[in-house]
């Protein structure tokens, strides 16, 4: 007799939609949006593609799926155990980092694929604008919550709207950097961010 508890039938259909939906993650990192196939996804998530199609249809629903959940990663890694610094300005740069960190993350990786997609599929870029705002939201919220006033004071919004789109800029130059470069570039960067919030900080109510 197995000591083993046996997993319910709903138990058994979530670990298998998440097994799709990580190896959708996986395999958009590894093989690109227009390259990727259901088969692939299959493959890597250790299911028959008759068992592919009984949750996802076809590869449109399995990316945008694959978009949701590496979006809800992305938002939850960011949002634990909000960094406290000993002052504004520090805390605020270490939010930075924490993104910097997840741009190079494979979910992000993920979800910058589905970003170029999303150029030339007009389906798939409603549904990135949908989750780009969720990633957006959830990001401005832990900044509301760690430094309550940054978001309302003058440039605040504006400084994190540019730390957003540099990192994104960086992480755009790792696809055809060596990571020395890539290391080098985001230092710079960093810099220029870091003397952006201090700014905004310092600057009279």
């Amino acid at each position: 007799m197995s000591g083993g508890k046996r997993r319910t039938q709903a138990e058994r259909r979530a670990a298998t939609r998440m097994a799709l939906l990580e190896a959708t993650v996986e395999c958009l990192v590894d093989y690109g949006y227009r390259n990727v196939t259901s088969a692939q996804i299959a493959t890597r998530a250790g299911v028959t593609r008759g068992a592919q199609a009984h949750y996802f249809a076809n590869k449109t629903e399995l990316v945008v799926a694959g978009l949701e959940h590496a979006t809800t990663k992305i938002v939850d890694e960011f949002r634990a155990d909000p960094p406290r610094r000993p002052t504004e300005a520090e805390t605020v740069m270490a939010l930075v980092d924490r993104l910097w960190e997840l741009h190079e993350s494979k979910p992000f990786t993920a979800v910058t694929e589905l970003w170029l997609g999303s150029r030339t599929d007009p389906e798939l870029r409603s549904h990135v604008g949908r989750f780009n705002r969720q990633l957006a939201g959830g990001m401005n919220d832990l900044l509301n919550e760690v430094v309550p006033d940054f978001l309302s004071r003058p440039r605040g919004t504006a400084v994190m709207l540019t730390a957003f789109a540099a990192i994104r800029g960086v992480l755009l130059m790792s696809f055809v950097s060596s990571p020395r470069t890539v290391a080098a570039l985001w230092a710079v960067t960093r810099g220029e961010l870091e003397n952006l919030v201090a700014q905004v900080i310092e600057a009279p109510g």
